[in-house]
């Protein structure tokens, strides 16, 4: 019998694109397919061509719905995989919104940006199309999480709670080797062991082999308990200037838990009351799936017991969720102060952009950055501070004021990380993905320290035995 190997196609010294490739003696398992997200260069480059036949895959597991996570796989069965693609029942439902979405969102920006440049002859195509992204969750098979089933045969899965976003999980997969079997543990993203909404991840034991996450590795996050604090200045400056605060938000996750936030300050009177809007389509799609699987086995039960007593704990008197592109459009027209809350998060795309090239400019907004920002993003431009940032492929000067609240992130942070690969205690090796090389070397120091061994941080396309 031939060593099982595992090859990183994706998210290997960067944050966004998670593709990982294991290869056993009875076919191969593609672990997520995410869509890389940063300079639109960089992204037609990265997104347009597999690094691996996508015929050649047998089976997907699908660790959440995140478009970095599941973004490509419309372009992977599009091209030829004809496997099952496994995912939790939450995830499944999510990603049947999100990979949706996001084909409608890059057919009406690839129309948008063609006619803005028609007459310089500019014109994009987008990734996929919607046709591509419903035969991809046609092979959807949804799995409950801490149940058995088998993707191949020699290899048993099993979901576990990540801790992350709703239906996120840990992949837990056992393989056959000439050397016995061999557990490999694949976090996903990892959440936090303080979350808002989520339940704390637990390591599960004997693993052998750990392939984590390490989006903040040597970084920490600031408690979520002060968010509402911090947020409650922002719309108090807000209501003072008559300004809008622009906050780019993903859809999932972070949409739903600013939302929660401002339900418990308008429920204290700790802010005044301003309008709220959620301009997503995509996004109240999944704020409905969240109140109707509200105890959920991944939701914390804090928050469950909130949601009893509060009876809708993403609504209130003063938020419209807005579906229509009109409704979108005219709010641009409205005098603040206001709170818009549009994907996506990282202001590459979506509705978003239309509110910051209208709002920019103005002195008296806000942008409110509440996520991380990949390198080469709109978000991470605006991050930095550059005083002139292009949209939709024309030049808007930057007068808003520019914040970043960091309490936000669903993602561990260092120690949060550092904590779990102790307790999951890798016998046989660690692969660590989905962080800048900077992230990577924070955590590599920190297991070694811990006694932990045979730490690796993957290059693009590089592979390696599991023995």
């Amino acid at each position: 019998m031939s060593n099982p190997k595992i090859s990183f196609h994706g998210a290997a010294g960067e944050v966004t694109g998670s593709r990982h490739l294991l290869q056993t003696e009875s076919g191969a398992l593609l672990l997520d397919c995410g869509m890389f997200q940063g300079h639109r260069n960089d992204a037609e480059r990265k997104n347009r061509e597999f690094s691996f036949p996508p015929a050649s895959v047998d089976a997907v597991l699908l660790s959440h719905g995140h478009i970095d996570h599941c973004g490509l796989l419309p372009s992977l069965y599009r091209d030829g995989c004809a496997g099952p693609l496994y995912a939790t029942r939450g995830t499944a439902e999510i990603a049947g919104i999100m990979l949706a979405d996001s084909a409608r969102l890059q057919e009406s920006d690839a129309k948008f940006y063609n006619k803005v440049h028609a007459a310089e002859n500019l014109t994009i195509e987008p990734l996929y199309r919607e046709e591509d992204a419903l035969l991809a969750l046609s092979h959807l098979q949804p799995e409950d999480y801490n149940k058995d089933f088998a993707p191949l045969p020699g290899v048993t899965a099993r979901f576990l709670n990540s801790g992350h976003v709703l239906g996120a999980a840990l992949t837990q997969l056992d393989i056959d080797t000439s050397g016995g079997r061999r557990r490999l543990l694949y976090t996903g993203d990892l959440g936090r062991r303080e979350g808002l909404l989520m339940e704390s991840p637990a390591a599960p034991k004997d693993v052998d082999y750990l392939v984590v996450e390490t989006t903040y590795g040597g970084r920490t996050h600031e408690k979520i308990s002060d968010a509402g604090a911090k947020l409650g200045e922002v719309i108090r400056r807000a209501v003072k200037s008559g300004g809008k605060i622009i906050v780019p938000s993903f859809a999932l996750e972070r949409t739903q838990e600013i939302v929660f936030i401002l339900d418990r300050l308008f429920r204290e009177k700790a802010i005044p009351e301003i309008p709220v809007y959620v301009d997503s389509p995509m996004a109240i799609s999944l704020t409905e799936i969240f109140n109707k699987r509200r105890d959920d086995f991944s939701f914390d039960d804090k928050f469950k017991a909130y949601a009893r007593m509060d009876g809708d704990p993403f609504g209130f008197d003063y938020i419209r969720y807005l579906r229509e592109t009109d409704e979108s459009k005219a709010i641009n027209n409205k005098k603040g102060p206001m709170l818009i809350i549009s994907a996506s998060g990282m202001c590459e795309g979506g509705r978003v952009l239309h509110h910051l090239r209208n709002n920019i400019g103005g002195e008296e907004n806000i942008v409110l950055l509440v996520g991380y920002q990949a390198q080469g993003t709109l978000g991470r431009r605006l991050q930095e501070g550059q005083k002139k940032v292009k949209i939709f492929g024309l030049e808007h000067e930057v007068v808003a004021s520019i914040e970043t609240m960091h309490f936000f992130s669903s993602h561990a942070d260092h120690g949060d990380i550092v904590s779990f690969v102790r307790n999951a205690s890798p016998a046989r090796g660690v692969f660590l993905v989905h962080g800048d090389n900077e992230a990577r070397a924070a955590i590599a120091e920190a297991l070694a320290k811990e006694g932990i061994r045979n730490i690796k941080s993957p290059e693009m396309g590089e592979t390696f035995d599991l023995d």
